[in-house]
């Protein structure tokens, strides 16, 4: 079973931050340059991208050891909150500047000299920072590229480190960051709408945070997480549910849901239970093969841990819409939750 999408994001920007840059006082062991430690296919120094690597490559000023032992910070959270943020100030941009440097986060020093955050534009010094990067062929030809065409002076769109991504390994990073800035968005609006609710009601808002965060995390399991990628596959799930529940919320609170009565819900309510004993009976395609033959158990019994959460999210509604006083009733929130529910077994 996968883990968490909360465990799954942070493992992949955990992995980011390995991957790039070294946060401990002790040095790292000397990479190539280019880097190519991460190729694993034949690649020949007449290249164009190699040339332009070659022909950025510069004397890196020593950083003192002392510092970088005091310097735990993380370069690539701290750039991507600020980026999100609506004004950065150069001071703040020179924060994240001096992290990077301390802790030798390359890819954060690219994208900041790529784009002049905290220093002047200089793609050609972005470019040395980008050919320091263990990456794909690909991502490093595409990258490189970039920085040594004419467009990356002038770009009005600022050059981030996922623009390339080609690789299994990048594409659950690049997803990891993604879902950690998204994330960042979904907790203050709903902090901003928690904030708003009658105090009565921000116990059982809580509680109603806490059973959608509870089936979010139980459906992890809805997406094949193997393979290289499969754990950005799980981290975009995930957020894609925490943006339902968002949505979902914020129409409830705006009067904005479907409206619907007892009777169609109960229709409603019908379909799921149909499709649900629908997919609880379907063969896994798997039970012909004796070394896979726990496969159909183990989906079944997922299946159930999925429903029982989901019927506790459902339940939770109750209260919190009792005590909030929104412009909608149980029983229309209860038919949208119902609906997409139904979408959710039959991707299942």
């Amino acid at each position: 079973m996968p883990r968490p999408p909360d465990a799954l994001r942070y493992a992949a920007l955990a992995a980011l931050l390995a991957w790039s840059c070294n946060t401990g006082a002790a040095e790292p062991a000397a990479a190539p340059y280019p880097n190519t430690d991460g190729f694993g296919i034949a690649f020949e120094q007449s290249e164009e991208w190699y040339r332009h690597c070659m022909r950025a490559l510069r004397p890196e000023p020593a950083r003192a050891p002392a510092r970088r032992a005091r310097m735990r910070c993380d370069a690539s959270e701290l750039y991507y909150r600020k980026r999100d943020q609506n004004h950065a100030t150069p001071a703040e941009w020179r924060q994240v500047r001096s992290c990077a440097e301390a802790s030798g986060d390359d890819a954060v020093l690219m994208m900041l000299h790529a784009n002049g955050y905290g220093t002047a534009r200089d793609p050609e010094q972005a470019l040395y920072y980008a050919c320091k990067l263990d990456t794909a062929k690909a991502e490093m030809e595409g990258r490189v590229g970039y920085l040594a065409s004419p467009a990356a002076a002038s770009d009005a769109v600022p050059f981030d480190l996922c623009d390339h991504v080609t690789s299994e390994r990048m594409v659950a990073m690049c997803a990891g960051i993604q879902e950690d800035r998204a994330a960042r968005v979904r907790d203050l609006r709903l902090a901003r709408f928690a904030a708003g609710l009658p105090p009565a009601a921000r116990r059982p808002f809580a509680r109603l945070r806490e059973a959608a965060t509870a089936f979010n995390r139980s459906s992890a399991g809805d997406v094949d997480s193997r393979g290289g990628a499969g754990a950005g596959l799980s981290i975009r799930h995930a957020g894609r549910r925490d943006n339902e529940f968002m949505e979902t919320l914020l129409a409830a609170a705006n009067g904005q849901l479907p409206r619907a009565n007892a009777a169609q819900l109960a229709e409603i309510d019908r379909e799921l239970k149909w499709e649900y004993r629908k997919a609880m009976a379907a063969p896994s395609g798997q039970e012909q093969h004796r070394q896979r033959s726990g496969a159909a158990p183990a989906a079944r019994a997922h299946m159930r841990k999925v429903e029982r959460a989901w019927i506790a999210y459902r339940d939770a509604w109750g209260p919190f819409l009792a005590a909030a006083n929104l412009r909608t009733d149980l029983a229309s929130v209860k038919a949208a939750l119902t609906r997409q529910h139904i979408a959710h077994v039959k991707r299942m």
